[in-house]
């Protein structure tokens, strides 16, 4: 028997030890919208979908098998193959959302995959459960660009008819998309360097595979190379540390063969690939961005210069009326940065209390003031060190807070309330909001200095009527909402409605009508009627646009009245958020109570009583 073989056996017996006391079958499927959010999280579907799985389509027909991909909690996330070679009593176990770890199904090739990070295979009666005893399966870990496991690639045949054993063929599909996303990752701008033992095996999934910068340096690898040089390579290790030769020397042989030794002992031929040629814009932005970036120009304009800046150390000022996406906005531009795997922290400025907004973001000692937590508290920008602070709709914020946060821009350090030390902090910042700031700043409700140092680059997202891509918006809403099911069909007075209605709620208002529609419709068709919040008669008014101000205090008690108290209905009558309506209610109270104290002061005008 051979070694690895040994190896195998020994984790199996492991992971049956583990599994015997497990309470299996007490995790529930997930569904909606934290399934959508694990599919959303995995770019890495649909370079699988488009390249890999498509390529080999016929074997896995010919094999009659059954593919399969989880997160790396185990929760499946998408299926392809066979579905014929599933018995009946097993199909709950694959739809989507469905758990695969230990702890819910005990012994199975999934579940010890992630546990150990390793590639295995269980067969028959080593499963745990007994609707899987008639299936094979194998399984091998995915690797991110980072090089930390994400997810698993399984693949579930019937023993009895494919007599070869198939987790070989499971390795080369892993390895095969961790090389895709790895130079996709990285692959504008860098080298590529393909190596292995023999100079025929250069473009098999499993040689190695160096990304490269033009200076040099080493920025990542794949997890063959990193088996072949050693798993503790120093991070950005320059060429000539790697290979003993200059860099110079290596780039003169782009696009030709090489021989190459590193560390000084190990030799293996080796190709360079120059850095890709710039293509399309939009299929070289990160996944995130794709995801947004459906075919709007001002918007296109908006992400490719985020892009640009996201980790520049430049603030950046996201505007745009309610409900544009702009903290969507946010969470995918922290998703392309180099920081993506640290906190990003959001504040809403106009959700919180003018008078805890300090306590809020810059935290506070324990007794700092009367109803303090006796524990004190870290605040939000101290949370955010080492990655992004977002202060959604800034124009709320409170002058005197202002003035505290300027500081703090500018000397890179936060003081907590009730303080004497300050705490440095490494941040960067992204502002949103739907006020025109300049104005602000014109009346002296915002501080110059705080809007020249919070806009290093202003951003504005287009409104909803404005896109020019509002179909592709649709079906991507759509699809999103019915996942993992197709996505119904809109009929034709259906979309010439959603043309003409003016979306003062915008994607937010646009996403929750879908949501309606789909909830009522009975089939795959969405028609008007599905959608009774559009006018049926004709184009809703335009939304206020960002210079929008506040009405009169007798204004808005009367149409709250007319409303019958219904903060939500005068919102989308006013065309603002509910947050923003609240924050005019309670400025109104405010100035009714500072007029009623300066009569009580001055004594109340002559009224003829004695």
């Amino acid at each position: 028997m051979s070694e690895s073989l040994v190896h195998h056996r020994q984790r199996l017996q492991a992971a049956q030890r583990r599994c015997q006391n497990l309470p299996m079958g007490e995790q529930s499927p997930l569904h909606g919208s934290e399934l959508r959010r694990r599919l959303d999280e995995h770019a890495v579907l649909s370079v699988l979908e488009s390249s890999i799985v498509a390529d080999y389509a016929q074997l896995l027909e010919h094999w009659k098998s059954y593919l399969v991909m989880t997160d790396r909690d185990g929760v499946l996330l998408r299926s392809w193959g066979q579905s014929e070679l599933i018995p009946d009593t097993a199909r709950p176990l694959f739809s989507p959302g469905q758990p695969w770890s230990e702890s819910a199904l005990g012994c199975n090739a999934i579940g010890i995959c992630l546990h150990d990070q390793l590639p295995t295979f269980v067969s028959g009666k080593q499963h745990s459960l007994h609707a899987l005893r008639d299936l094979e399966c194998s399984a091998a870990p995915l690797v991110d660009p980072r090089g930390d496991v994400d997810g698993c690639l399984a693949m579930f045949v019937d023993p009895r008819r494919v007599r070869s054993r198939t987790q070989g063929f499971v390795q080369v599909l892993a390895q095969q998309l961790e090389n895709r996303r790895l130079i996709d990752a990285y692959g504008d701008g860098h080298y590529q360097l393909t190596f292995n033992n023999s100079p025929d095996n250069l473009d098999s999934p499993r040689a190695g595979l160096l990304i490269i910068d033009s200076a040099g340096q080493l920025q990542a690898m794949n997890a063959r190379a990193r088996w072949i040089l050693g798993e503790h390579i120093p991070a950005r290790l320059h060429w000539h540390q790697l290979c003993g030769t200059p860099w110079r020397e290596a780039r003169a042989h782009v696009e030709g063969r090489l021989d190459i030794t590193f560390h000084g002992r190990l030799l293996c031929h080796a190709r360079l690939s120059p850095p890709r040629r710039p293509q399309d814009q939009r299929a070289a932005l990160h996944p995130a961005w794709r995801a947004l970036d459906l075919g709007d120009s001002k918007l296109h304009h908006a992400i490719l210069l985020a892009e640009r800046l996201k980790d520049a150390g430049i603030p950046m000022l996201i505007q745009g009326e309610t409900g544009v996406g702009k903290e969507v906005f946010v969470r995918a531009l922290h998703a392309a940065s180099q920081r993506a795997d640290m906190p990003l922290v959001a504040i809403n400025c106009a959700a919180i209390p003018s008078e805890l907004v300090e306590a809020e973001l810059f935290g506070y000692e324990r007794g700092a003031f009367t109803g303090a937590d006796p524990r004190g508290k870290i605040g939000r920008i101290r949370q955010a060190h080492g990655g992004r602070l977002f202060l959604d709709e800034i124009g709320d914020m409170p002058l005197g807070v202002q003035a505290r946060l300027l500081r703090v821009l500018q000397e890179r350090q936060v003081t907590p309330l009730g303080a004497t030390d300050a705490y440095a902090v490494d941040i960067e910042l992204v502002a949103a909001t739907h006020r025109p700031l300049e104005e602000q700043v014109a009346e002296g409700r915002f501080r110059a200095d705080l809007y020249y140092r919070l806009c290093g680059v202003s951003l504005p997202l287009p409104p909803v009527r404005e896109r020019e891509d509002l179909r592709q918006l649709v079906m991507s809403l759509l699809s999103d909402l019915a996942t993992p099911l197709p996505p119904p069909r809109l009929s034709d007075a259906l979309w010439s409605r959603i043309q003409s209605h003016a979306w003062p709620g915008n994607i937010r208002e646009l996403e929750n009508l879908l949501r309606v529609g789909m909830a009522i419709a009975d089939g795959n068709m969405l028609d008007i009627d599905h959608l009774p919040a559009l006018s049926a008669t004709q184009r809703a008014s335009l939304p206020p646009s960002v210079t929008r101000t506040a009405p009169s205090a007798d204004s808005m008690s009367e149409r709250l009245a007319r409303h019958n108290g219904n903060v939500s209905s005068l919102a989308r009558e006013l065309g603002v958020s509910r947050t923003t309506l609240y924050k005019w209610l309670r400025d109104a109270e405010k100035r009714h109570a500072s007029v009623v104290d300066d009569q009580a002061t001055q004594g109340w005008p002559d009224q003829g009583i004695t």
